[in-house]
């Protein structure tokens, strides 16, 4: 579970494991499903963290190793990330970067002119961590490489030889 303020690196280091694992692992992405599949504002109770949790149950029970990576605030999304993190070896990593940070990576992103700092700002939580789990915290003095390596170390990825027909 990589979760974070946006702009802060989760899709950029998820795209990275994917590209090291290729077939064995899903990377499923909370922006996508909640605003590409089902176009739906951010809101609690929202219909998104339902699919969240289906397309992660479903890819497990078919043998891939799952990254699931979003802003994933605690408020709406802690139960139902509690429930997944009973259902095999799950390891939570929390982006926390200064929102200045954030602003600057967002800057460099193809998105950058879907929405503004300010709305960036609204969104922005300086330390959202779960009740109900220890999460590694990474911040803006690792690079993506970094991050990359300490995820493939604590979660045991690098026991896992990558796909190479992918």
């Amino acid at each position: 579970m990589l979760r974070g303020n946006s702009g802060s690196g989760k899709s950029s280091v998820a795209r990275a494991l994917r590209e090291r694992y290729g077939r064995k692992l899903a990377w499923v992405e909370q922006d996508y499903l909640r605003r590409v599949v089902l176009k739906e504002l951010d809101a609690p109770g929202g219909v998104n963290i339902g699919l969240i949790e289906q397309t992660v149950r479903y890819a497990l029970a078919h043998g891939y190793i799952v990254v699931l990576e979003g802003i994933l605030d605690a408020g709406r999304y802690g139960e139902m990330l509690e429930r997944l993190s009973g259902v095999c070896q799950t390891h939570f990593f929390h982006f926390q970067l200064s929102f200045e940070e954030t602003v600057r990576r967002h800057a460099t992103r193809p998105q950058a002119s879907e929405f503004t700092p300010e709305a960036m700002r609204e969104w922005y939580r300086p330390a959202d961590l779960l009740p109900f789990v220890q999460e590694r915290i990474f911040d803006e003095t690792l690079s993506l490489d970094d991050v990359v390596e300490v995820i493939v170390e604590v979660s045991g990825l690098g026991d896992i030889a990558p796909d190479e027909s992918s």
